[in-house]
């Protein structure tokens, strides 16, 4: 809409400022610090590291030592109407059926929720993220920097299946919650959980995305052939929630609640599975449906052919499975090669059936995940707005056609915002 005068527009209205939320004062210069808890009324907290098996000394520093950071600093803002804090809503773990929009509370664990539900006598620890934080501090200072490193990369996965979460990311997370929770005092708090972001609906126009984002990389690959089997369930649901809608869902809940000014915290789940289920083998005969019609062109100039999706349950089958498919197209292409770049074509097999079964990996709780999010605060919240406002801040998720969105919308979008129109050879 601005054109060329854009920058200037948006340098009139925002005020970047160097900061790190791992510090003191969020890493800010201490005239700009204070000035800033002067003046605003509203934080508005999206800073994460969003890597699902991040080293697990990194995930707690900015995920929970970062909202702790944040809080101590919101309180120095005398001004302050209300924060918002970004989470996931799969900081729900491992739970499983219908999930409510429920805060966490220092000490809970998904592992003890199950232990008290089927034997109330059993004893487990509470989690605590200051003994997590100094637990991982311990453990820098006795052990030599690179085997701290490898036990980091290792320890965050073992931390979040013992008290009952898929990852490093999602355990971090839900910590960050509690740590929010136990210092907000007298801050109105609201913790927007989104699922699964994708690309827009509407606004700023259909199809915006930055970034291959989750489900992305696995529509990519299948498009260009490298992703023949899925390691998921084909009935399990995929919970998807394009990117306008959470922004739309964080407006209306700063308008509600910033005028309420109820010192208490409110969580909104930002997801469709409740309202608008779609299954993992919907997403990928969308995708299949796609590819059919809009093949990719590899570097010959041919069009990438795709098959229909084939599931796995176990990582032996699947890993056998990718391997046998991928080594039918690497012979194909080996037949017509010299040596030298047949020996560059397997260098590259092995690195693609890695790759895949470590992404696999990464991703597979996810392909079985057994949990819906409820979000009847959403609904009320939508409730809540007038007519007007639902139009311009749209957050009815359940009015998505899951087909014309992702045929008619979100692959385009990622083709020509993410791709740019291009695709390497696979």
């Amino acid at each position: 809409m601005h054109g060329e005068s854009y920058e200037s527009f948006i340098g009139s209205k925002l005020i970047p400022v160097v900061g790190n939320i791992h510090e003191s004062n969020l890493g800010m210069d201490i005239i700009i610090s204070q000035q800033i808890a002067q003046e605003i009324d509203l934080i508005v907290d999206s800073a994460a590291n969003t890597t699902f098996d991040l080293r697990y000394d990194l995930a707690l520093d900015a995920n929970v030592n970062g909202s702790y950071q944040l809080m101590v600093f919101a309180k120095k803002c005398k001004n302050l109407k209300l924060l918002i804090h970004y989470s996931t809503a799969y900081a729900n773990g491992e739970r499983e059926g219908l999930l409510y929009e429920k805060p966490f509370i220092m000490g809970e664990s998904i592992t003890k929720e199950k232990l008290t539900s089927h034997s109330p006598s059993a004893k487990f620890p509470s989690l605590n993220a200051a003994n997590e934080l100094d637990f991982v501090s311990k453990l820098k200072n006795s052990i030599k920097n690179n085997e701290f490193k490898k036990i980091m990369k290792e320890l965050g996965a073992e931390r979040a299946n013992l008290y009952g979460w898929h990852d490093t990311y999602s355990f971090t997370k839900a910590m960050g919650e509690m740590v929010i929770d136990s210092m907000r005092e007298n801050i109105p708090i609201v913790i927007i959980r989104p699922s699964t972001i994708t690309s827009s609906y509407e606004q700023p126009f259909p199809g915006w995305i930055q970034g291959l984002r989750v489900i992305d990389p696995a529509i990519v690959f299948y498009g260009k052939g490298d992703f023949p089997g899925a390691l998921a369930d084909p009935n399990c649901l995929v919970d998807v929630v394009p990117v306008d809608m959470v922004v739309n869902a964080t407006m209306a809940a700063i308008a509600k609640h910033g005028y309420l000014q109820s010192p208490e915290l409110n969580v909104y789940h930002v997801a469709s599975s409740y309202v608008n289920p779609l299954s993992s083998s919907q997403l990928l005969n969308y995708s299949y449906e796609f590819f059919s019609s809009f093949p990719f062109v590899n570097s010959k100039g041919d069009q990438v052919k795709v098959n229909k999706m084939k599931y796995f349950d176990n990582m032996l089958d699947y890993s056998n499975y990718i391997s046998k498919e991928l080594l039918k197209q690497h012979d194909e292409v080996g037949e017509l090669s010299h040596e030298v770049e047949n020996s560059k074509m397997q260098m590259l097999f092995k690195r693609k059936v890695e790759y895949l079964k470590n992404f696999s990996k990464v991703y597979e709780p996810y392909g079985f995940y057994k949990g819906r999010f409820h979000n009847g605060n959403m609904q009320k919240l939508m409730e809540d707005m007038s007519e007007e406002e639902r139009k311009s801040f749209d957050i009815d998720l359940s009015k998505i056609t899951w087909r014309d969105y992702f045929i008619g919308i979100h692959i385009p979008g990622v083709k020509e915002h993410v791709l740019k129109g291009k695709i390497a050879s696979s």
